[in-house]
């Protein structure tokens, strides 16, 4: 590793398949190293990690607001007018807001997105998984990624939130549309950006008339609980259910989606701890925790630097772009013992999956629902389950790692 070339160490494209020999890198030698591809600090061990999530007052979530001033500074051109169309859906979602904004929506969307709801879904999220498998038990085999993985927590999401089964596409399109500009943003940019402004401007068209038909006929699902949530006479404005909508949906959609499929992919590769999963279900809870320290569905978050920063001798300044690297803390020996072991019974220990303090993922609940209830599914339904491939490929997208497939038979 001590050979490892810049190139090597800053292009996350470069090392998607196995990360985790740079991730020790960085944590031992450069925990702060300057990324001179993607212009941003990255930062590796656990604590530094938490410690950034942590300080609202030193550190922003507010890192797309001015990305049209920043990659247009004219803001009249054509590039200006597309990038307006698109940066709210990342600008102005929980993720992507800071105190006071956050907090305010967070309250209101805290009344809809409660522990008792979700947990009230666990039959419908039990009806999908059998349906997918269903689908596939007569073949004897199947694509965890395209058949289970994938459409079953996009599946999920729309039925909490009460979306009719015509509507779907346009969701499902613009949440592929998030994840394209975040991927390409550097390197595609403008000629992708006038497609992805018309995507947006379909689904925004399209969920505003379907939340005035929530408000004259109120159904019992999320989107209703949203449109109808209210805190000291404070309500959520149509746009900002616009984007919830669509970020829920891409943030639930592509972690979960990953944590099932990769979590599969490595509980197959370790045949003891799959064995005991099976043998004991009630393992099932720790089970899954375990898994997602180990896989890390999010493996990238940013933030910017409010002031200058000084970390292990190296100054961030104000303003800078930061990489916190959560597939690195998640096994920085310094937390966790063993790190690079996957341990179902491991001891319950924090991670950083779902991020920390006033940014803790909102659906975190949902997303341990969906995946105790797939895990325990596949292993009680398909008992000779095993992948058809040697290795799979990781997908393009640093930030969201996950398969493009995982072929299996049973």
């Amino acid at each position: 590793m001590t050979t490892e070339t810049p190139l090597e160490l800053d292009n996350f494209f470069a090392f998607m398949q196995d990360p985790y020999p740079v991730y020790t890198y960085l944590r031992e030698h450069e925990p702060v190293r300057w990324n001179s591809m993607f212009y941003s600090f990255m930062l590796s061990r656990f604590d530094d990690v938490h410690m950034v999530f942590s300080d609202q007052r030193r550190f922003s979530s507010d890192i797309w607001s001015q990305i049209p001033e920043r990659m247009s500074p004219d803001g009249d051109n054509e590039s200006s007018m597309y990038l307006r169309q698109i940066v709210p859906f990342l600008a102005y979602n929980l993720q992507g807001m800071d105190p006071p904004n956050h907090t305010r929506q967070r309250t209101l969307m805290m009344k809809t997105f409660t522990p008792r709801m979700i947990e009230s879904f666990r039959p419908t999220v039990q009806k999908l998984v059998n349906e997918l498998l269903d689908a596939k038990q007569d073949a004897g085999a199947m694509d965890i990624v395209s058949d289970l993985a994938y459409p079953l927590p996009s599946n999920v999401i729309l039925e909490l939130l009460g979306i009719p089964r015509e509507g779907r596409p346009y969701i499902k399109a613009s949440a592929d549309a998030i994840n394209e500009f975040v991927t390409t943003l550097l390197f595609l940019g403008p000629q992708v950006w006038p497609r992805l402004a018309g995507i947006f401007a379909e689904v925004k068209a399209y969920l505003k008339s379907l939340i005035a038909e929530k408000r004259k006929h109120p159904t019992d699902d999320l989107l209703t609980k949203m449109v109808h949530a209210e805190e000291n006479g404070d309500i959520l404005s149509e746009d900002e259910i616009v984007i919830a909508t669509n970020f829920l949906l891409f943030a639930g959609h592509e972690t979960t989606a990953n944590l099932i499929a990769v979590g599969l992919y490595y509980l197959l590769q370790h045949h003891d701890q799959l064995e005991l999963l099976r043998t004991d279900p009630t393992k099932m809870p720790g089970a899954v925790e375990e898994l997602l320290r180990y896989v890390s569905p999010v493996h990238t978050l940013a933030r910017h630097a409010v002031q200058d920063v000084e970390l292990h001798g190296v100054t961030i300044p104000a303003g800078s772009s930061i990489y916190l690297l959560i597939g690195a803390a998640n096994r920085d020996p310094a937390k966790f013992a063993n790190p690079e072991m996957l341990d179902i019974n491991r001891p319950p220990t924090r991670t950083l999956s779902f991020g920390y303090g006033i940014h803790y993922c909102l659906g975190a609940a949902l997303a341990r629902l969906e995946s105790q209830v797939t895990f325990d599914t596949l292993l009680k339904r398909l008992p000779h389950l095993r992948m058809t491939i040697e290795t799979p490929t990781f997908r393009p997208n640093y930030s969201l790692r996950g398969l493009t497939s995982l072929p299996v038979a049973f």
